[in-house]
């Protein structure tokens, strides 16, 4: 999982989220979903820290 920060643009509205997603090209798609009129784009620079999203499955266990 990434998560990315995206701008969306309804009219003269707009607006900054964070998504979280199985990857860029699905994150666009789910915060443009709504609404036809909606524009979305990735914002950059994408930050190295926060992009990869770590779950319980990803950490590794050390033997004692």
């Amino acid at each position: 999982m990434i998560c990315v920060t995206v701008e969306i643009r309804e009219g003269t509205l707009t607006s900054q989220v964070q998504v979280t997603a199985p990857s860029i090209k699905r994150a666009l798609k789910i915060a443009g979903r709504g609404k036809p009129g909606r524009k979305v784009c990735l914002l950059f620079p994408i930050d190295p820290e926060a992009f990869f999203v770590h779950t319980p499955s990803d950490t590794r266990e050390k033997a004692a």
